[in-house]
């Protein structure tokens, strides 16, 4: 079994009951208890997970996850500063990510006009990409139809075999201390493979999404993957080298 999927089966026993224990995640996932102390510090490191005493593990709660009902009217006017400003990063002839969120979905009309191509798990943002006639892929996969992304092996085996000059991927938590965070682990897989994947990472989101942590950390803030935000975002001076912060 690969770590993904026992990742994955952890984190679904832990939000099935509150504490599960190291024996138990031994005999669902069929691997050594040494295998499974690697993974729970890997989520711990994550910040998904506490490590209780006692051989025993808890989820670390989080803010939930708005439906994309939702999601699609809140902040427009700073989601709208921010894709005006990311559309200036892309260049012609480049092949980029944008994540499935929200935020991403101002990015695609300022992209009118350039030669691009555009890859992306959002399902929603079909509209946009047709009207505004931005040559794009759309990945392959499972649909979570509350959300509208598209997940799964398909889209991982999909993303494993693409190079991208630049990736833009929104976030339903950030922090940095714990970093970006989202609230599904199948999002969370994909977000990071494309980071693997990309000469150029950037997370973006608007002012209420600092201080906040949903449930999968996938990456973390630093210089070389930076987080575009608002002035109306309250950063402090010592991370003015990871953070770029818009009128």
């Amino acid at each position: 079994m690969i770590p993904y999927t026992r990742r994955k089966i952890i984190l679904e026993l832990l939000h099935s009951k509150e504490i599960v224990y190291l024996d138990e995640i031994k005999n669902k996932t069929n691997v050594s208890i040494a295998t499974v102390r690697r993974d729970v510090k890997t989520l711990a490191t994550e910040g998904q997970v506490e490590i209780l005493s006692g051989g025993a593990v808890k989820l670390v709660i989080n803010i939930a996850e708005k439906s994309l009902e939702e999601k699609i009217n809140l902040n427009k006017e700073e989601k709208e500063i921010i894709g005006r400003y990311v559309a200036t990063l892309v260049g012609d002839g480049q092949f980029i990510f944008i994540g499935p969120g929200t935020t991403e979905n101002h990015i695609i009309k300022h992209l009118k006009g350039k030669n691009v191509t555009v890859v992306t798990n959002g399902a929603f943002h079909i509209t946009e990409f047709i009207k505004y006639k931005i040559n794009s892929i759309l990945l392959g996969g499972n649909l979570l139809t509350d959300i509208a992304v598209l997940v799964g092996p398909t889209a991982m085996n999909q993303v494993a075999n693409m190079n991208f000059d630049k990736c833009f991927i929104g976030a339903s938590g950030i922090t940095f201390d714990r970093g970006v965070s989202t609230s599904n682990i199948e999002v969370a897989e994909i977000n990071r493979l494309v980071i693997e994947r990309s000469e150029e990472v950037y997370f973006i989101g608007d002012s209420t999404k600092l201080g906040k942590n949903s449930r999968y950390t996938f990456a973390q803030i630093n210089e070389e993957q930076k987080l575009i935000t608002t002035k109306k975002a309250h950063v402090k001076a010592s991370y003015a080298k990871e953070v770029i912060l818009i009128d």
